[in-house]
């Protein structure tokens, strides 16, 4: 424990003090989100935070030495050079899912040949693969306002630390306390304004550590129903939205300012109160799972839930029109 909490004072510092001296040679390089009529920011800022986070994750990783270090290691540098050219450059669509989907599929490829899954479970590998390359890009999506994604990894995983103690798991969660406390340290400079932006370097990267610790959790038995919770708002409000744009007839892979929680900011909402509703949520959706017995309620009561949240934000966007 002495030695956890050694390490999350470091990583907090780290983040803390790294994100300055990246802040200031972005600015340097002139490496900007400019505004445009997507965004929900107003002037150039400064963005590819999320590299100080991702080596604080390596850091962290290397620390923890779990027998997936390597392949976690090369599936996370991947994932940040990908990412961070298509900062850089807009990658297109296509060469950009064939790179995340072959860096993620090294992480899997590499637990086959350890043995952790045995030859008949090949097409669980594909499927698990195709979840994780949905789900970062969901993580991505879903990175349209200050601090969202910085919280969204925070209150998953304090999620999944409350589900390994009402488990009663061995695994102790000390990986997600790490990632919790990088993230922490990261919101001084992402709050509202963001001095700071994660980047798709930043998203990407949270959206698959969040993946995998899910992924964990789902293994360690009787919680299926917090691994589908926990990021049921982000799941909702991302697949709504598609449908809703495929109807409209739009391009759904262009970029855009048509989510709920986006829409709620255009209505006149503070990115910070869109980000402590989502806040309030994500501790009712804690709550739910860890007081509610029934699996299968949690999962409708959260559904309930998050639907409530998108409701109310589209409601705030409509008596502004």
């Amino acid at each position: 424990m002495e030695k956890l909490l050694i390490i999350s004072a470091f990583s907090i510092l780290f983040t803390l003090i790294g994100t300055k001296f990246l802040k200031n040679f972005l600015e340097n390089k002139k490496i900007f989100d400019i505004p445009n009529e997507r965004s929900s920011h107003s002037k150039p800022i400064p963005t590819g935070g999320g590299w100080i986070i991702n080596l604080c994750i390596i850091g962290i990783i290397f620390f923890l030495d779990p027998y997936d270090k390597i392949p976690a290691i090369i599936t996370i540098s991947g994932l940040s050079y990908i990412s961070w050219q298509d900062d850089l450059k807009n990658i297109n669509i296509g060469i950009r899912l064939l790179f995340q989907i072959f860096f993620i599929s090294i992480y899997f490829v590499y637990l086959y040949f350890f043995d952790f899954y045995n030859q008949s479970q090949l097409i669980h590998i594909f499927f698990i693969i195709l979840i994780f390359t949905w789900f970062i890009n969901i993580f991505n999506f879903m990175d349209g306002i200050d601090g969202i994604s910085t919280i969204m990894t925070i209150t998953i995983c304090i999620g999944i630390i409350f589900a390994y103690l009402l488990n009663n798991s061995e695994y102790f969660p000390r990986f997600e306390i790490l990632i919790i406390s990088t993230c922490f340290a990261f919101l001084y400079w992402n709050w509202n304004p963001a001095k700071i932006f994660l980047g798709d370097v930043g998203s990407i990267v949270l959206g698959f550590v969040c993946a995998l610790s899910l992924y964990w959790l789902f293994l360690d038995g009787n919680t299926w129903h917090w691994t589908l919770s926990l990021p049921m708002y982000y799941i909702l409000d991302t697949t709504l939205t598609l449908i809703r744009r495929l109807i409209e007839g739009k391009k759904v892979w262009k970029a855009h300012r048509e989510h709920y929680y986006q829409k709620a900011v255009q209505s006149g909402m503070a990115h910070s109160k869109v980000v402590l509703s989502i806040i309030i949520l994500q501790t009712l959706i804690i709550f739910t799972c860890y007081f509610i017995k029934n699996p299968y309620l949690v999962v409708f009561l959260v559904f309930i839930e998050s639907t409530g949240l998108i409701i109310y934000f589209s409601s705030k966007y409509k008596k502004s029109t």
